[in-house]
């Protein structure tokens, strides 16, 4: 690794004309802090470049923020899969003082034929980044991290519900939101790139999930989410992963189901809920095309094996068609917070060592030959432990009512405003009455009524006999 100064423009200027066309579709940086000296930084930029693309760097330069630029070999190269490869570049780099400095690679091209950007994009650079406030008292040890994949697949007239499965090993809050791609201009600024329009439709939430309401046009489009990172209400960094999404036909690609999501405990919202040391299992079928004849292969993505939260083992086993998958792991105690886990599972039917096995079709959009659709995925929202606040409705909170913990255990709280005669009564998932409790000004402590088994219930509140608002109960 050298560092340089940057002393001229120079070979910014000839950047294009240094090197070949390296198509990168999809990339982000990543770091964390030296325990010992808060100003030292370890970084990793990993890229998504495709596989039709004559050029790999070997080296990179990445300027630091700070006026220097430090050149970085590649530290490894994996084939990923049949349309990308995904290069990793590591370094160390100290900051002499404290400051705020945005890290940055600059690429010599994007992708051709993108959608949603001009002609020329495949000469527009690429400018990845991320935005790293150096303290020596208000460390942030380490960045957003991706334990899923920034490069996404939808289908014309489907919508699409994607998560590239972002986590902080610090427990910092995410807040996401979708911009636009930059680019670094001949003069050495940087710019939104130009002529750029947003997919239609495309949203993403606060759990980073992208959504995407019915896809109608087929090819490749580029967007990019900023990441930042709170921690007590204070903005300790933040980043921008650069984003790809490809649209086709459905056709040949494995289909992916959950097939036990009844058996198991449903928040309101969707997501799972679960506790400390019960074991939890997720059952799926991956099913091929009956003419497909690419092999199928499954793996599991999410910040809880990424970072040894608890064993996660995912076994497979063959079946009528396809492959049955069975994802199974005890969350621990020290895992209870309240925000969930996300967990990605990904089904690919596509043999990409043995070209023999590809399909012989492609929609021609792509550099090079085409881009062949072959992952499906399926997404799960995992709560452990007990979840704050209340699940009232937003009449009962107006109203001054709490009851807490929602889902409930062995024993609950009810929280009353001062009304007059107050009883909350409770009734099972098929509207049978399942109890009725008299309710006091203040706090109402409970032992969970012996009639209530595990389930889903609805609660009523009245007082003097007029229902002040409804809820929904989970016992487990």
């Amino acid at each position: 690794m050298k560092t340089k100064l940057y002393l001229s423009v120079l070979a910014f200027l000839l950047l294009p004309m240094l090197a070949q066309a390296v198509h990168v579709m999809s990339g982000h940086i990543s770091y964390t802090v030296d325990e010992q000296n808060p100003l030292k930084y370890n970084f990793t930029l990993k890229l998504y470049t495709s596989a039709w693309s004559q050029a790999h760097d070997v080296m990179v330069n990445m300027h630091m923020g700070d006026g220097n630029i430090v050149e970085v070999p590649r530290a490894s190269y994996v084939h990923y899969s049949r349309n990308y490869h995904t290069p990793a570049f590591h370094w160390s780099y100290t900051y002499g003082q404290e400051g705020d400095y945005t890290v940055a690679w600059i690429g010599p091209s994007r992708s051709s034929h993108i959608v949603n950007l001009p002609e020329q994009s495949d000469t527009t650079r690429t400018y990845i980044y991320t935005e790293v406030r150096a303290r020596a008292l208000l460390s942030n040890r380490h960045s957003v991290n991706l334990a899923g994949v920034p490069v996404f697949e939808a289908y014309v007239g489907e919508d699409m519900t994607q998560n590239f499965l972002a986590y902080d090993a610090d427990g910092d809050k995410l807040f996401y939101t979708l911009v636009a791609p930059k680019t670094a201009t001949l003069t050495g600024g940087v710019v939104t790139v130009p002529g750029y329009q947003h997919p239609e439709g495309l949203t993403i939430n606060e759990y980073g999930e992208l959504r995407w309401d019915n896809p109608t046009i087929k090819g490749q489009y580029e967007a990019s989410v900023h990441i930042t990172e709170q921690r007590n209400g204070i903005v300790v960094g933040s980043t921008v992963v650069k984003i790809t999404l490809h649209v086709d036909d459905r056709a040949g690609q494995p289909l992916l189901t959950l097939l036990n999501k009844d058996q198991l405990s449903v928040r309101e919202d969707g997501s799972i809920q679960t506790w400390p040391n019960q074991s939890l299992k997720l059952e799926y079928y991956l099913q091929k095309r009956t003419e497909a004849e690419q092999p199928l292969f499954a793996r599991h993505f999410s910040e809880i094996d990424t970072l040894n939260l608890t064993e996660a083992i995912l076994s497979v086993r063959d079946t009528v068609n396809g492959l049955a998958l069975t994802l199974t792991f005890t969350p621990t105690p020290a895992m209870e917070r309240t925000s969930p886990y996300l967990i990605g599972i990904r089904g690919r039917a596509t043999d990409y060592e043995n070209t023999d096995l590809w399909p012989d079709t492609y929609e021609g959009y792509y550099i090079d030959g085409g881009y062949y659709i072959e992952d499906d995925w399926d997404l799960v929202y995992l709560y452990v432990g007990e979840q704050q606040p209340t699940a009232a409705d937003d009449a009962l909170k107006k109203a001054g009512f709490i009851l807490y913990p929602n889902p409930v255990g062995d024993q609950f709280m009810v929280e009353a405003p001062d009304m007059p005669g107050m009883f909350v009564h409770l009734f099972d998932a098929t509207g049978k009455r399942a109890g009725a409790l008299k309710l006091r000004p203040g706090k109402n402590h409970f032992l969970k009524p012996a009639s209530l088994s595990g389930g889903l219930y609805f609660y009523t509140i009245y007082s003097r006999h007029r229902p002040v608002g409804s809820g929904k109960l989970v016992v487990r």
